[in-house]
């Protein structure tokens, strides 16, 4: 088997292609909407970390992740101080990607200040209506680490109704678990 093989294997299984096209819902990630923006932080970070990585890996991680990151609370992640940041670069509990634990806090200060403006990230994403578009370039725009299918995975993981792209079609057509 060639490694150009296995990799086209391996990015199968996380649903995510290696042209970076297909996002689709992990295995065990259930749509619902988060209750409040340490949730959408939470799973806004789940998406981040498991892009590239396999996501069995980081899922099995996560509760480490939740106790790294002070339960996802905007408020503290925000207010983390570079000897806290440098830390968790060295804290085998959690994948230590300094660029993702680094856009981590600078996301959940776009977080708190969405929510000044929009009341809660739950109404950012509501002020898109069905302009899924937009809200993807927004979504990659504000916030650090998101490429278009981390944004997609994310929207997804927090039950915003995306519809699916052609390589997305293509990858569900055989996973019926995602019909």
């Amino acid at each position: 088997m060639t490694t150009h093989s296995k990799g086209a294997r391996t990015a199968a299984k996380v649903g995510i292609n290696r042209a970076n096209k297909v996002a689709v819902p992990m295995p065990g990630w259930k749509a619902v909407p988060p209750k409040d923006d340490q949730g959408y932080l939470d799973l806004m970070s789940r998406a981040i970390f498991t892009a590239g990585l396999n996501w069995r890996m980081v899922e099995k991680k996560w509760p480490h992740f939740r106790k790294a990151f002070r339960d996802f609370s905007p408020e503290k992640v925000a207010r983390l101080s570079e000897r806290e940041i440098r830390a968790l670069m060295q804290d085998s509990g959690i994948v230590r990607n300094e660029r993702k634990i680094r856009a981590t806090v600078e996301n959940a200060r776009t977080i708190l200040d969405l929510a000044k403006e929009h009341g809660s990230v739950k109404g950012y994403i509501a002020g898109f209506g069905k302009r899924e578009g937009k809200l993807l370039e927004d979504l990659q725009y504000k916030f650090k680490h998101m490429g278009p299918a981390t944004a997609r995975v994310f929207l997804w993981s927090v039950g915003y109704p995306l519809t699916p792209n052609a390589e997305e079609k293509h990858w569900m057509k055989g996973h019926s678990e995602h019909h």
